[in-house]
């Protein structure tokens, strides 16, 4: 294939002229050819040369005839099939990018410059038959880069339609009898919308209902390339409560995305309906009830804790303690002052759970405290019912009873390691005033490695807190400089499993295990099945790796994996590998942090709690390659060069790094066990007295320790 020159002479000048935008390009699609059409600038006399497509993995070029329209118009074609047949090899994996050769005229010089054929560059662009097509069993696949923006396709790599979104947020939410209605902006970037669907997922059961929406296209902006779309989704409540009594469900979460129909894609792009911008009133987040019978149901909208994206809670009543919950509700602010001297202390995690730092501290202040009043808060559903009981019947209130709501109106204090609204009677953040109690925060974990700046932050509208519990002096300076917290709101304690975690016990014996934790990470139909099966393959691939079999059997170790509940799934998979398999959700953590003789993860927070153990870590995260590498999740930055252990990109570097570790005889390294240090200000077991007393502080008691 020729290419057209230019016989004027040329200079190559050492600084580039500035980025020209020029007027307009197009593509076009008509079987399997694409032809380009691009109108350049008059600024600075420009002249196109040629156009080109480059092989990134081969870096060859190849050229094509620029043919001239007019004056400054200008146009190729290429016939996709046969490019692909002769310049492809077999079974091919291939990126290609579209670019043009443009000479400028700079101080009667002439400059020559390769383009990307870029969004970024052009004021208008349009498309037409723009679609992803098969061609002998390939797969074609047209994409704009993140990186130039810049027209490319790829054979046989799937690209990740969620590109062509820009951005996505909910504008207004608005509760009326029976329904609930969400009005929000949908921005795209190149390619317009045909259809978009709504659809409701349940988070427990999976179940999926597609309810009504409408969209429009608003504007068209040029230079961004922008679409930007209004939509509106109606719920009907009435029709969802009547489908949960039908089929007897208990409580749900339900959320929300949108499945985005681009033109010429064949699979919708899944978008979560999220990013609330700032709601002119808080009235949304009202309950709405509905009665069937002997039960009611509880709508409450609400935020994910991570991605901020909307959620409705379905909470299932029995009918008689929800009237009660209504009568007594309006006249608990009335009744509070005359509780005062009962001194009501609530302890929760989330309802069906009892095995965090609530359940300790809870623990520790009935064996210690035995005078206060205090309660902890669990559906008599949960598998640690039976356990809690056990401890102390008297002094766990049973969620959604007559005794839970009672008591959690006349409470002074209210500690919570999860979201408080976790155990109000619904999800309905607007509890946080209706109460009135003292709120602490005791926190799942040590902060670093999860974003909660979105969910745990001072400014959120979803959370307050009037102590928030920390571990350490850097932990604190987070708590203070990042989530806005004053400092008078932040103490330092250290974390209530602490306590049991540091005690020296005579039966704790190291074992030759490896144990891989991988982090939990938020799931539902759709929304990062991608991320989760990206991790979930690499680890994988770790242990069946011969290098890392053979290191497994030069130390004479084993390995346990502990599953998170996004990963279930693959609990066969795992034990195929010769892996010893739990569930995280049914194990005792601390106990197997002890037993252990060294902890992998991604970024799960307890590999601090086992570097506290002055025990060594090793953070695993492969790099993502490819053009959907901007999408990777990695180490939060806030410990980045404070995490007290060794960091692996790929598997190769892990096994080195275990390797290091066999030959110092699974030591923690001198390094990181300051790392650690600098993490825990207190390596004792007085964590949970440090809690007392600050929480004292808050709300004094006529108790003292025995």
């Amino acid at each position: 294939m020729a290419s057209s020159k230019d016989n004027q002479p040329e200079e190559i000048m050492q600084q580039e002229p500035k980025k020209i935008k020029h007027p307009s390009f197009s593509i076009r699609k008509e079987g399997d050819t694409i032809m380009t059409t691009l109108t350049l600038s008059d600024y600075h006399t420009p002249q196109l040369e040629e156009f080109y497509i480059l092989h990134r993995e081969t870096g060859q070029r190849y050229s094509f005839l620029a043919e001239k329209k007019d004056k400054a118009t200008y146009s190729f074609s290429v016939g996709i099939r046969d490019f692909i047949r002769q310049n492809a090899p077999k079974n091919p994996k291939e990126h290609f990018e579209f670019y043009y050769t443009v000479r400028y005229l700079e101080e009667n010089e002439w400059v020559r410059k390769d383009e990307p054929l870029s969004l970024d560059l052009f004021e208008q662009f349009d498309s037409f038959g723009l679609s992803q097509f098969k061609d002998q069993g390939n797969d074609i696949y047209p994409y704009f880069s993140r990186r130039t923006r810049g027209f490319c396709f790829t054979v046989n790599i799937p690209v990740r339609s969620i590109r062509y979104i820009h951005s996505s947020q909910i504008k207004q939410i608005e509760p009326q009898k029976d329904f609930l209605t969400i009005v929000g902006e949908l921005v795209t970037t190149a390619i317009a919308v045909n259809r978009i669907d709504t659809i409701m997922v349940g988070r427990k059961t999976g179940n999926r209902r597609t309810i009504h929406s409408n969209h429009h296209l608003n504007r068209l902006e040029s230079g961004t390339h922008h679409y930007y779309y209004d939509y509106d989704i109606l719920v009907d409540l009435n029709e969802l409560a009547k489908e949960l009594f039908i089929h007897n469900s208990g409580d749900e979460d339900f959320d929300f995305y949108l499945e985005v129909y681009l033109n010429g894609l064949f699979n919708p792009t899944i978008v979560r309906v999220a990013n609330p911008q700032e709601l002119s009133s808080r009235k949304f987040y009202k309950d709405q009830a509905i009665s069937y019978g002997k039960s009611a149901y509880l709508f409450s909208p609400n935020f994910t804790e991570h991605y901020n994206g909307l959620s409705l809670a379905a909470t299932k009543y029995d009918k008689a303690v929800y009237e009660y919950y209504k009568e007594i509700q309006p006249f608990s602010r009335l009744v509070k002052p005359f509780q005062t001297e009962r001194n009501i202390w609530i302890i929760g995690e989330k309802p069906l759970e009892a095995r965090n730092n609530g359940w300790y501290f809870f623990q520790y202040l009935r064996k210690t405290y035995p005078e206060l009043t205090v309660y902890y808060v669990l559906d008599p559903t949960s598998p640690d019912y039976e356990k809690a009981v056990a401890f102390d019947k008297e002094h766990i209130l049973p969620f959604k009873s007559k005794h839970y709501i009672r008591t959690l109106l006349m409470a002074q204090v209210i500690l919570t390691s999860e979201a408080p609204y976790h155990i109000y009677p619904t999800r309905n953040p607007l509890w946080i005033d209706i109460i009135g109690a003292k709120r602490i925060l005791l926190q799942n974990n040590v902060l670093g490695l999860q974003p909660v700046k979105q969910s745990l932050g001072f400014a959120s509208d979803q959370f307050k807190t009037d102590l928030f519990l920390v571990s350490s002096k850097i932990e604190k300076r987070y708590a203070i400089e990042t989530l806005g917290y004053p400092e008078q709101q932040v103490a330092l304690t250290g974390l209530a499993r602490f306590d049991t975690l540091l005690a020296p016990d005579e039966k704790d014996v190291t074992k030759p295990e490896i144990l891989i934790f991988p982090a939990d990470q938020e799931t539902g139909l759709h929304y990062q099945t991608e991320a989760i099966d990206r991790t979930a393959k690499r680890f994988l691939s770790l242990v069946r790796n011969p290098d890392f079999k053979q290191l497994l059997a030069e130390y004479d170790l084993s390995v346990t994996i502990a599953l998170p509940h996004s990963m279930v799934r693959y609990f066969r998979s795992f034990a195929d590998c010769g892996c010893s398999v739990l569930l995280q959700e049914q194990v005792n953590i601390l106990q197997l942090l002890k037993e252990s003789k060294v902890f992998i993860t991604d970024t799960d927070p307890h590999a601090f709690d086992f570097s506290f153990l002055t025990k060594p870590v090793c953070f695993y995260q492969p790099e993502v390659k490819g053009p959907d590498s901007e999408n990777q999740i990695s180490l939060r930055e806030i410990y980045l060069n404070e995490l007290p252990g060794e960091i692996a990109s790929d598997e190769d570097s892990f096994i080195y790094h275990l390797t290091k570790l066999g030959q110092d005889g699974f030591e923690m390294s001198r390094k990181n066990r300051q790392k650690a240090d600098a993490l825990l200000e207190y390596r004792d077991t007085h964590s949970n007295e440090r809690i007392y007393e600050a929480v004292q502080h808050l709300v004094p008691s006529r108790f003292t320790k025995k």
